[in-house]
């Protein structure tokens, strides 16, 4: 009996150091991953996606060469729709090509920020938009404030766009959301031409005696 006893406390020792092993390695992987930096690659280049606070939003944007204001433009949430339609699927071809994807995230809602791009190719006005959802940035672009303008992706190369000569010319509004350039309402010149031109004179101007 005392043989037999020694063997089973044997066996449920090594048992138990197993199951001690395999939760240990299992708890050491969780936390290598939870301590993982979230990545993307965009032409062959490995970039970080870590955004979860305002300076690492401004260091993302100095991984492709960009400098922005420390202070956003703007700032909002934005519900990425559950159907896409002809300009979000142009928008996620952009995202695509950046090794990005919002698919996975459709019907869900992101934090957005918007922050002024203040050296890109000698061109004053050009904004830089980051989608951040859970502390990573999911989407983006960097786009020309005026709608007969242009958008790109975070590398700056505008060709990105040109996926097929059906897509739509992408920009975005005053306020931040994407729309259709060739479709967006521009500055009416219709009301313009019916406002009187400053010289003209008024037929009763000129006295009649």
């Amino acid at each position: 009996m005392f043989v037999l006893s020694v063997k089973h406390s044997r066996k449920r020792t090594i048992v138990i150091l197993a199951v001690l092993l395999v939760a240990v390695t299992a708890a050491i992987f969780i936390s290598g991953m939870r301590g993982r930096v979230p990545q993307a690659e965009c032409a062959g280049k490995k970039y970080s996606l870590s955004a979860g606070t305002n300076d690492e939003r401004v260091a993302f944007f100095k991984q492709f060469g960009w400098k922005v204001d420390a202070e956003p433009v703007s700032e909002g949430d934005v519900t990425i729709p559950e159907k896409f339609d002809d300009v979000y699927v142009a928008y996620n071809n952009i995202q695509k090509e950046q090794g990005l994807d919002l698919e996975p995230y459709a019907g869900k809602t992101c934090r957005q920020w918007v922050y002024t791009v203040t050296n890109y190719h000698q061109r004053k006005a050009m904004r830089g938009t980051l989608m951040v959802y859970s502390g990573r940035v999911i989407g983006g672009d960097l786009s020309t404030p005026e709608l007969n303008g242009f958008m790109t992706g975070f590398d700056g190369t505008k060709e990105e766009q040109n996926f097929s000569v059906n897509q739509p010319a992408l920009a975005r509004t005053n306020v931040g959301d994407l729309t259709n350039a060739s479709s967006a309402p521009q500055a009416s010149s219709a009301v313009e031409a019916k406002k009187p031109a400053s010289s003209a004179v008024p037929a009763n101007a000129w006295p009649t005696d």
